[in-house]
Order: structure tokens, then sequence, then C-alpha cells
């Protein structure tokens, strides 16, 4: 879990769209195991779990920039194209 946080944006930045995807996913379930944890008092680091939030925030604005800069480069192509 840990290793998921430590990423900064600049590293996050430069994953690719599918290193992206797996990270997301990773901290989803990490996430998840943080959260059943805290259900049944066996998380001790309760500031993980805004910490996984604050991380899948970055992750998903660096997915979304990604796809906004595709976009931006496929509609530049197209009218290019005309």
């Amino acid at each position: 879990m840990a290793e998921n946080l430590d990423k900064s944006m600049q590293e996050i930045n430069e994953l690719d769209l599918a290193g992206l995807v797996e990270l997301l996913e990773n901290l989803k379930q990490d996430s998840l195991n943080a959260r059943f944890k805290l259900a049944t008092g066996q998380l001790t680091d309760t500031a993980s779990i805004g910490a996984l939030r604050k991380q899948i925030a970055r992750v998903n604005l660096a997915i979304r920039a990604k796809e906004i800069a595709a976009a931006e480069a496929a509609s530049t192509t197209s009218k290019a194209s005309r």
C-alpha cells in the first residue's frame, strides 16, 4: 500500500495510460482494504485513508489530462486533413 502513496505527481504524469489505469485499480483495492481494516479495528494509521483518496484523485486527474490531450491531438489532425 505504501509504495502507491509514494508516487509524486511528476512520476504519475510520466506513466502511460495503461500504467495509470493499473495504478488506479491498485489504489482502489488498497482503499477498500483500508476501509475494511478500519471497520474491523485493525487499521492503526487512519490518515492513510485520506492519503489514498488524494492519490486516487491525482491519478484520475492525470488520466483525464491524457484523455483531453489525445482528443485535442485528434481534432487538430482531423482539421489538418480537411
